[in-house]
């Protein structure tokens, strides 16, 4: 079974969940009236427009430990969906990105609904509101997960997982926000361990183990299948960065250069000032980190990374960590089906084109 096919399944079950946990919230979140219901509707959409990669993933190693999806697995991908929903809305704020997934941004949806309804600074109305938007994401995601049937042993395994990660999430952010505006040049180490805490771990590690916990998976493996979701993540992330340089913005549902105009230290901009010289270097300084930077500034980071071979140079750094996490596949202690997607994962992570 490819992971596609597994993906549309769960994905099923999880939007079905979020649905249902949704409108069981309603109740309680419009009592402060006002804003309850249009926050619930926002995050709904929102997040039932995601890939749910990490509530699939879940599911994924709740199957692959005990061989059936529990109600718990279920939930706790809920709770993964919507803790990703609140990263990704404050994410947004901080890279000025106007466009997610397709459609205004949560902060921009707020900032467009105060213009409309003639309301003052409506950019700072967006802002507040979509921080508070993506803090109540983060707590309904945390009493997703402290609702969870089954075992109250393997629940609060994963609820102190959970807890403990995402702090690891945010300093990640930290590191990642002061590598983008500081002058110090990261080694490509660097930039991975960016990348490993700030994404991979969470999106990929932190899924399967929690479902492999829940599922009643040996406790020995769980190092194994940790290592193996850090390297699916890293592959994941750079992929991401080189779809954000060289995608198609309706295919993606995100601007393109936004890494570039924000300064991000991604793996491109260290592999370009590295082998850039000349005018060249001069202007690529003059474009990383101006976020005013033109379209025709992004088509020459673009071509330069071309001419220079820096795309190819990231390309192998994928690859390599794609055969390192080919060879993990093969070696955990799980049935044939579930390498075979653990497999497609990869395979889809180091081809995809959104």
């Amino acid at each position: 079974m490819t992971f596609d096919r597994y993906s549309r399944k769960t994905k099923d079950r999880l939007r079905d969940d979020l649905d249902r946990f949704l409108s069981g919230k309603k109740k309680d979140v419009t009592r402060p009236r006002a804003w309850g219901g249009d926050v619930l509707r926002r995050l709904g959409t929102f997040t039932r427009k995601g890939k749910m990669i990490r509530g699939g993933l879940v599911s994924l190693g709740c199957e692959m430990a005990g061989g059936k999806i529990s109600p718990a697995a279920v939930r706790a991908g809920t709770a993964f969906e919507l803790i990703q929903s609140g990263l990704l809305i404050h994410d947004d704020i901080m890279d000025r990105d106007a466009r997610r997934r397709g459609a205004p941004s949560i902060h921009e949806q707020y900032a467009l609904l105060a213009k409309s309804s003639g309301g003052s600074d409506a950019a700072h109305f967006g802002t507040s509101m979509a921080i508070c938007a993506g803090e109540i994401a983060i707590f309904l995601a945390f009493e997703a997960l402290a609702g969870l049937p089954g075992p109250a042993k393997s629940a609060a395994a994963v609820q102190k997982l959970f807890a403990a990660e995402f702090g690891l999430v945010g300093l990640g952010q930290m590191r990642d926000i002061e590598a983008g505006t500081s002058r110090h040049v990261l080694s490509e180490r660097d930039v991975l361990d960016i990348y490993r805490y700030k994404t991979a771990r969470y999106s990929f590690s932190l899924p399967l183990a929690a479902g492999w916990i829940l599922g009643g998976g040996r406790d020995s493996d769980l190092p194994s299948l940790q290592r193996l979701g850090e390297d699916l993540g890293l592959v994941f992330q750079i992929k991401d960065d080189e779809l954000g340089l060289f995608g198609n913005a309706r295919t993606i549902g995100k601007p393109v250069g936004s890494d570039v105009r924000q300064g991000k230290k991604t793996l491109f901009s260290l592999r370009l000032l590295d082998k850039a010289a000349g005018p060249e270097r001069d202007r690529l300084e003059a474009v990383f980190g101006r976020p005013d930077a033109s379209d025709a500034d992004i088509c020459f980071v673009r071509d330069l990374a071309e001419r220079l071979g820096v795309r190819e140079d990231v390309q192998r750094v994928m690859a390599r960590l794609g055969r390192r996490a080919a060879a993990e596949v093969r070696a955990l202690r799980i049935g044939e089906k579930h390498r075979e997607i653990l497999q497609s994962l990869l395979d889809y992570s180091l081809s995809r084109r959104s």
